[in-house]
């Protein structure tokens, strides 16, 4: 497996290994041991989880010869920034497609980093009649098209860095965490994955290199919904599974029964900060003196505090939770 991913492009964006982190005021009070994966000092950008998936889509796009990356994301997307400094890091020029109203301010959040880093936007406001992710794929071709007149190359990165090429980097990161975890602790036997679901990418990666790599200890992956509908998230999630182990030259396969996903914790939906989560957020960082964001970490560790509080960690040796980033997201937030 490892030899079928080393054979494809592949660019060095991030610091690996990121820290794996004992929480041990956290573990104090939820009653199980409680790690915490730093992806969000990956050491692109404002730091995250996009740079694993972005090693091999910027890989890929190198070897293609690409000129300019297009991506796509909401507004205040970490995607869409972490895009940015990885294609400026590279030499590359790049364009958004976000989703919002041009005159949104441009002075906080991931907006401020993508004016920083001279990322070219393009703001769009999908209509009733059409669904956001195909409008906003359509108008990210429009400008590859436009580009190719022009003479330049683009390469296309969908919305999350969500597809088969990109959830590969979370085999790496699987990989990385159980070598980490064997070093730690050698008498660890079950361990929780927690990390939140979004686009499902990083997720369904997780669950991936749990099936390819083998530890002497077993490890569950629990996706921490953060919105949308739970049927096609398990869906999605089986879909990118499978396109991964392919790709991965695996012939294992999933179905939605093997996927588990934590939905009680989405409140109003994307973007929307729940009370819970806001809790979660301060536990953490006067516990810790980590940081989480009220988009998507703070949904995820929510979901472990309750679950902790409830006896239902109980039977892992260990928890990791994984810090995807999303530090920038904090500040858009001051005011709630």
């Amino acid at each position: 497996m490892t030899t079928d991913l080393a054979s494809l492009p592949r660019v060095k964006l991030g610091e690996w290994p990121t820290p794996l982190q004992e929480a041990r005021q956290l573990s104090e009070r939820l009653g199980t041991r409680i790690l915490v994966k730093r992806e969000d000092l990956s050491g692109l950008g404002g730091g995250g989880n996009k740079a694993r998936k972005l090693e091999f889509h910027l890989g890929q796009a190198i070897a293609e010869q690409a000129t300019h990356i297009i991506t796509t994301g909401a507004a205040q997307s970490n995607h869409a920034h972490l895009t940015a400094a990885a294609a400026r890091k590279l030499g590359l020029q790049v364009h958004l497609v976000l989703n919002g109203q041009s005159d949104l301010p441009r002075t906080s959040g991931n907006l401020l980093l993508d004016q920083i880093l001279q990322a070219e936007i393009t703001f769009v406001e999908p209509p009733i009649s059409q669904s956001n992710q195909q409008y906003m794929n359509d108008k990210m071709r429009e400008i590859a098209q436009d580009i190719a007149i022009e003479g330049g190359k683009a390469f296309i990165i969908p919305e999350g860095g969500t597809d088969a090429l990109g959830t590969l980097g979370y085999i790496v990161a699987l990989q990385e965490l159980g070598s980490q975890l064997e070093q730690l602790d050698p008498n660890v036997s079950r361990v929780l994955v927690a990390v939140a679901a979004g686009t499902c990418g990083t997720f369904a990666g997780l669950i991936s290199g749990a099936i390819l790599t083998s530890f002497p200890f077993n490890i569950d992956v629990l996706g921490v919904s953060i919105s949308g509908k739970t049927e096609i998230k398990k869906e999605r999630t089986v879909q990118l599974v499978n396109e991964s182990l392919e790709l991965a030259a695996s012939s294992a396969a999933v179905t939605t029964d093997h996927i588990w996903i934590e939905d009680r914790f989405i409140g109003e939906g994307y973007a929307k900060m729940t009370k819970e989560g806001s809790e979660a957020l301060r536990i953490t960082a006067q516990s810790e003196g980590i940081f989480l964001d009220p988009v998507y970490t703070g949904k995820a560790m929510a979901a472990l505090i309750a679950k902790g509080r409830s006896g239902e960690l109980s039977d892992y040796d260990a928890v990791v939770f994984m810090h995807t980033g999303g530090l920038p997201l904090l500040f858009h937030y001051g005011s709630e």
